[in-house]
C-alpha cells in the first residue's frame, strides 16, 4: 500500500503500527502514551493488526478489492431479491389467472341465467295473454249465459197452469194442458159417467184405477 506511512515521521518500515482515535497512523516510535503524536490531542490507539474487526480492516483494504468484493456482495443480494420478486410476481399471476376464470365462469352463468329467465319471461308472457284470452271467452260465455238465462225467464213467468189434473194415486197428480180441454156440457158429462163406470170395470179388471177429477173441469151455465 502506497499510502500506508507514519503520519509524524513518514517511515514505511516498521512491523508495529496503529491508528488513533483522531484518524493518524504512527509508527511504534513515534506512539505517544495518551496523545496523538501528529495532532498532539488525547486519544487512543488501536493496533493494526489482522485480529481488527471487518469494520476497521476496510479502512486498509484495496479500494478495487473491496468494490469487487462488495459488487458480489451486490450482486449476490440483487439476485436474491430478483428471485423473490419473481415468486411474487408467479404468484400474482396465477392468482390473477385464477380470478380471470372465475370471473368468466361467473360471467357466462350469468349470461345463461339471463337468458333462462328472458326465455321464462317470454313463456310467462305468452300465458298471461291466453289467459286473458280464455278470461275474455269466458266473460263472453258467461254474458251468453246470462242473456239466455233472461230470456228462459220470460216465458216462465207468463206460463200459466192448466185447471184440469189427471190423478194417477191418492198424492200424485199431472196437470192437463189447457189447449187439450174441452167444454163440459150436460150431455158430454152424462156420457163421462158412463164411460167412468165402464172404465172402472175395466180397470179392476187390469187393477189399475184411475179417477178423473170433475171439481176441477169450470162449470158452463146457460145465459
Amino acid at each position: 500500500m502506497d499510502w500506508f506511512h507514519c503520519n509524524h515521521c513518514f517511515k514505511k518500515s516498521g512491523l508495529n503500527f496503529a491508528v488513533s482515535s483522531c484518524g493518524h497512523i504512527s509508527c511504534e516510535a513515534c506512539i505517544k502514551s495518551k496523545q496523538c503524536s501528529t495532532c498532539g490531542v488525547a486519544c487512543s490507539y488501536l493496533p493494526i493488526t489482522d485480529q481488527m474487526k471487518p469494520q476497521e480492516k476496510v479502512f486498509f483494504m484495496d479500494p478495487g478489492k473491496l468494490i469487487q468484493a462488495r459488487m458480489e456482495n451486490i450482486s449476490q443480494i440483487a439476485i436474491f431479491q430478483q428471485k423473490q420478486m419473481e415468486r411474487v410476481m408467479v404468484h400474482f399471476k396465477t392468482k390473477s389467472a385464477e380470478l380471470e376464470r372465475l370471473l368468466e365462469e361467473v360471467s357466462q352463468q350469468g349470461h345463461r341465467q339471463l337468458s333462462e329467465l328472458k326465455r321464462e319471461n317470454g313463456e310467462l308472457k305468452k300465458q298471461l295473454l291466453e289467459l286473458q284470452r280464455e278470461n275474455g271467452e269466458l266473460k263472453k260465455q258467461l254474458l251468453e249465459l246470462q242473456r239466455e238465462t233472461a230470456e228462459l225467464k220470460k216465458p216462465l213467468s207468463q206460463r200459466r197452469v192448466s185447471p184440469g189434473q189427471f190423478q194417477t194415486t191418492g198424492a200424485q197428480r199431472v196437470s192437463l194442458p189447457v189447449g187439450v180441454t174441452s167444454p163440459v156440457t150436460p150431455r158430454s158429462r152424462a156420457l163421462s159417467n158412463v164411460g167412468s163406470g165402464e172404465t172402472q170395470r175395466w180397470s179392476r179388471d187390469r187393477g189399475i184405477s184411475l179417477t178423473v177429477s170433475l171439481d176441477l173441469f169450470p162449470k158452463f151455465t146457460n145465459t
